[in-house]
């Protein structure tokens, strides 16, 4: 496997550039352009007066906060440094020797089970359908791999921007239960959805063998701060996560700041009418573009196709950062990947890509 890119590297390219951070327009990070919630910022700044004390390590109140915003009891909520370390935790959890991943997928997820030796399948989601899961295959493949005893799906996937629907979902998970398998879902961009999918979190029983996991770090715009948080409803599951639990994973600031934010009220509805009006915008303005092929999705990015491997370092030079996506498995170079911005931005994005690839619409 390549080293993963990840997107957000504006710093490098200002360096490279010999130009100020704020000049270049930064469509590589999927982070909402509302920037932190502004109604948030008396309860971080008082947050700092916590910062010579230890957070409770058990995080009560973050608990309830998250529990009561996903009606879910408290005791079903973990949380940890990012949505990453839920992750590393739960695949520590299991123990297994073979995990299934999609591709292409997240690249943190086979490095993830590769450190503790786990050796990953790979699901391969095909362009001509445009990289959606079909379920029956993926449980055909699983019926024919007995060894393979841990699934890790994303929901919307990174980069291709799909959904796994709730009845394909409960499918996998009833053939989970009943195969002893296990169903890692990370649903770290499943508030960043056009029209709100559901969380399958309200789908989850006791007798499920699923752990959902969960990121503030996309829709609140705190990449910096780092909280993620993880769900499930099976005893037997929450037991072994309890013995991988990190004392004090989560920092003070972003425990206080978790108890909070889904009292954001304003800030959130904003989101939402935000990316219901930018995200089919944008992606109708990329469909007009000839040379490339943008593929659907429902979430606050898109993945396209261009025959041009060096348009990432052409539009550097136009001051604009997106996501060459040639580390991805089952990608190559010619794939890139663009976040969903402000009106004003995702139209410089589409004019500055009409002029570096030509002017021809569809």
């Amino acid at each position: 496997m390549s080293k993963i890119h990840h997107g957000g590297n504006i710093e490098e390219v200002a360096e490279k550039l010999n130009v100020p951070v704020e000049e270049i327009k930064d469509f590589s990070a999927n982070i909402n352009p509302l920037g932190f919630p502004s109604d948030l910022w008396n309860v971080l700044v008082q947050s700092f007066a916590n910062i010579e004390v230890y957070p409770n390590p058990k995080y009560p109140e973050l608990k309830k906060a998250i529990a009561g915003q996903l009606d879910v009891d408290a005791d079903d909520v973990f949380v940890g440094n990012g949505a990453t370390e839920i992750l590393d935790e739960a695949i520590r959890a299991e123990k297994a020797t073979d995990a299934l991943i999609l591709a292409p997928t997240f690249g943190e997820y086979e490095r993830l089970f590769k450190r503790t030796g786990v050796k990953v399948h790979h699901y391969q989601l095909q362009e001509k359908n445009d990289f959606t899961l079909k379920m029956d295959n993926l449980l055909d493949l699983l019926r024919a791999h007995h060894e393979i005893t841990v699934i890790c799906l994303t929901s919307p996937n990174n980069p291709t921007g799909q959904v796994i629907s709730p009845k394909d979902l409960r499918m996998l998970t009833d053939f989970c239960n009943k195969h002893h398998r296990l169903l890692i879902l990370d649903e770290s961009f499943i508030d960043l959805t056009v029209g709100s999918q559901q969380s399958f979190v309200t789908e989850l029983t006791d007798q499920d063998r699923v752990y959902i996991v969960r990121a503030a770090t996309k829709f609140f715009a705190i990449p910096g701060l780092r909280l993620g948080y993880g769900i499930t409803k099976n005893n037997k599951l929450k037991a072994l996560m309890k013995v991988q639990e990190n004392t004090w994973s989560v920092n003070g600031i972003a425990d206080v700041f978790g108890q909070n934010m889904f009292r954001a009220k304003r800030y959130i509805e904003l989101t939402h009418q935000w990316l219901d009006v930018q995200q089919p915008a944008l992606y109708e303005a990329l469909r007009k573009i000839k040379a490339i092929k943008v593929f659907p999705s429902v979430t606050n990015f898109f993945l396209f196709k261009c025959s041009d491997p060096e348009l990432r370092e052409k539009l550097i030079r136009q001051r604009i950062l997106i996501r060459q996506c040639d580390d991805y498995e089952g990608l190559g170079s010619e794939y890139y990947r663009v976040a969903v911005k402000g009106p004003q931005d995702n139209v410089m994005l589409v004019n500055t890509l009409k002029k570096v690839l030509g002017r021809g619409e569809r």
